[in-house]
């Protein structure tokens, strides 16, 4: 009875590691959803710095984002941008590019 109960409960905390790391990995790869068309351009834009590895592209959608007050994106978009940007200042251009690809990923309806 007791090698049964020792079974059992092994068997309860293998599973609910698993479920803790399965449930980890889906929130960790979770996307970016639909996204505006504006945030669209600008991830357009942003692969395209990252891929080139360009300050200067760089520097150009930076200043476009500082610009688009006007246009209004949404503030969560706008700090997703910012934090790929971020990003591809520190260096880890490969990292920023990644990003930006699955959002632009993200906005292809299968």
């Amino acid at each position: 009875m007791e090698v049964e109960n020792r079974r059992s409960l092994i068997f309860v905390l293998f599973s609910g590691m698993l479920l803790v790391l399965v449930g980890g990995y889906l929130w960790a790869n979770r996307g970016y959803g639909e996204v505006s068309p504006d945030t669209y351009q600008f991830s357009k834009a942003l692969y395209s710095a990252c891929l080139k590895k360009s300050d200067e592209h760089l520097d150009m959608v930076d200043k476009l984002l500082d610009e688009s007050d006007d246009l209004s994106l949404p503030s969560n978009e706008r700090i997703w941008i910012e934090k790929i940007i971020k990003l591809a200042r520190s260096g880890d251009w490969k990292s920023a590019a990644k990003k930006a690809k699955r959002m632009m990923e993200d906005q292809v309806k299968y």
